[in-house]
């Protein structure tokens, strides 16, 4: 006798034996409200089997509501009811169907090994069946059913398909399509405005726009008025465009998983999307939404990534040569240290240089300042003609900031505010005049809003131009500050942190001891070894060496201070 015949002699025995342990499994696959009374009466009738049978006991009830079959791993019921079979806490699972349980062949003979394992059947309540799994019978019958429940699964999939592709044909509007602001009613199936919902939607619109609101302070607002929207829900309303009327279909599509899989949601490319226009759902106007789109372009925060070819390190300390000196071989940076114990003699070292077979470990740095100083002095004197050109360039730009060309830009900008200013009376009087519907009313305030914002720059601007006006010794002194600026930049004499940063991108040291001074305009000034070989060199030494070398080198395009365009004076 298999276990499955002595479990049922068990259950529908007249006298009283080994109770038999049981289980209720009842599962629908959506929420509504007719299934879920579907569900709730597969449960009754379960118990009623148990109280006509007094040999079962019931251990425990699972139910999945509004999950589909087709998969284990999003039913915890079903997973629950699993571990409770291999814990041999059950003998006998209670279920309308088979169907009920899975509706995957993987899945449906994965239960069944697992039943035959642990010696537990099903009683399935459509035919009052006791499933007796090791009759060879009803294996062959069961791998039919199964597979017949798996292609029930793929034959509603493909009819969902062809629904929704006659709906993108159509161009119809389904319960999925709807978002705050928006309610579906299921007799008429139709998508209308719900009114509180909408007034809100604008609120959030015209506080944002009109009143330089953000996310995060329109979340507060909003908590305060008894309303709490998150900060990713607002956001994702201010790009909706189905406030102006424009729903989009199709934007995704869905891979069935079955068994163990999981169906995959895939984005689809924005040209495979259908536009539905509905007028008749707009809650703002386009103006207002367009501003809106604007505000967050101009919002948005770029992060700059670094490039991961990049060697020389970000970080540039405090000391004169930090981050700037580095093996020309293996790409290592040296490190700012002393030399003596006292700390007198600051050098520049590195402790190992990996592969490469530079034999210097340090450089003082007092000599090296000496090199860099006498290099950058003999490019900036060799660009006395560039100096002269920047300093009639800047003066020009001076003198142009206060040319007719400025006065000729404000009274542009006045006829424009007076132009912006009727506008605005117009539709004042307008209002005024009344007999508009709430429509109308609405339009012209927005109206008027968009209007009043231009109003205000253009006023900002005014101010702005007029309290720059400059008079003729504004030009001179500022005309001598730029001499005078240009007159100190040519004649330093010491060599500082700023100077470094301004004018240095790198240091490379090579193997024969060469260094490469690299400037920020990308030119290379090589200087001989033969200066760091003593250091008894005297300045003048080493400037006749920096300028034989440099001399070989585009002395033009060295200097930095070469400017393409003329720079903005403001």
């Amino acid at each position: 006798m298999t276990y499955a015949k002595e479990i049922k002699e068990r259950i529908y025995s007249p006298s009283i034996v080994s109770p038999v342990r049981a289980g209720i499994y009842a599962r629908v696959s959506t929420d509504n409200d007719s299934q879920k009374e579907s569900c709730m009466n597969q449960v009754e009738m379960a118990e009623s089997f148990i109280r006509e049978h007094p040999n079962i006991t019931l251990q425990r009830t699972y139910i999945d509501d509004g999950i589909s079959g087709k998969s284990d791993y999003n039913r915890p019921e079903y997973n629950q009811m699993l571990r409770d079979v291999e814990a041999g806490k059950l003998d006998l699972i209670i279920v309308k169907a088979l169907s009920r349980l899975n509706r995957d062949e993987y899945n449906s003979l994965a239960l069944i090994n697992l039943l035959r394992e642990k010696e537990v059947t099903i009683l399935t309540l459509e035919d009052s069946c006791v499933h007796d799994f090791e009759d060879r019978k009803e294996r062959l019958f069961n791998s039919i059913r199964f597979a017949m429940d798996a292609d029930y699964v793929s034959d509603q999939s493909e009819k969902g398909r062809m629904t929704h592709k006659l709906r993108c044909e159509r161009k119809e509007l389904s319960a999925k399509d709807i978002s705050f602001g928006y309610k579906w009613d299921r007799n008429t199936k139709t998508i209308s405005i719900q009114p509180e919902e909408a007034e809100m939607v604008v609120y959030i619109f015209e506080t944002y726009v009109y009143r330089s609101g953000t996310p995060a302070s329109i979340k507060r607002d909003l908590e305060q008025k008894g309303r709490s929207l998150s900060e990713r829900t607002l956001t994702n309303i201010l790009q909706d465009e189905r406030y102006i009327g424009r729903f989009f279909i199709n934007k995704r599509t869905t891979k069935l998983g079955t068994g163990k899989n999981r169906s995959k949601r895939k984005v689809l490319p924005r040209e495979e999307w259908v536009l539905v226009e509905r007028a008749d759902l707009r809650i703002i106007d386009d103006d207002l939404f367009e501003m809106a789109q604007r505000i967050r372009q101009t919002r948005k925060t770029i992060y700059y990534t670094p490039d991961k070819k990049q060697v020389q390190a970000y970080f540039q300390g405090t000391h004169l040569f930090s981050g700037k000196i580095f093996c020309a071989n293996c790409n290592k940076p040296f490190h700012f240290g002393y030399a003596d114990r006292k700390g007198t003699i600051p050098v520049y070292r590195i402790k190992k240089h990996s592969d490469c077979a530079y034999p210097a470990k340090r450089i003082g740095e007092q000599e090296l300042e000496e090199i860099v100083r006498i290099a950058l002095k003999e490019v900036i004197n060799s660009q006395k003609q560039v100096c002269e050109k920047l300093e009639q360039i800047l003066s020009e730009c001076i003198k142009e900031a206060c040319s007719e060309d400025n006065d000729h830009s404000v009274q542009k900008q006045k006829q424009q505010l007076r132009i912006q200013e009727k506008r605005r009376k117009n539709l004042i009087d307008i209002l005024e005049e009344g007999g508009l519907d709430n429509e109308s009313k609405k339009e012209i305030k927005s109206r008027m809003n968009i209007i009043s914002t231009e109003i205000n720059k253009l006023r900002e601007a005014i101010d702005e131009a007029e309290a720059m006006r400059m008079d003729d010794s504004f030009i001179t002194n500022k005309v001598e500050e730029i001499k005078a600026a240009i007159a100190e930049l040519r004649s330093f004499t010491k060599i500082d942190r700023e100077r470094v940063l301004n004018y240095i991108t790198r240091i490379n040291i090579h193997e024969s001891g060469d260094i490469d001074v690299i400037l920020r305009s990308g030119k290379i000034i090589k200087i001989t070894s033969t200066v760091l070989k003593t250091t008894e060199n005297t300045s003048e030494e080493m400037k006749e060496n920096c300028v034989v070398k440099m001399s070989r080198q585009d002395m033009t395009a060295a200097f930095p201070l070469v400017m393409e365009t003329p720079p903005r004076i403001c």
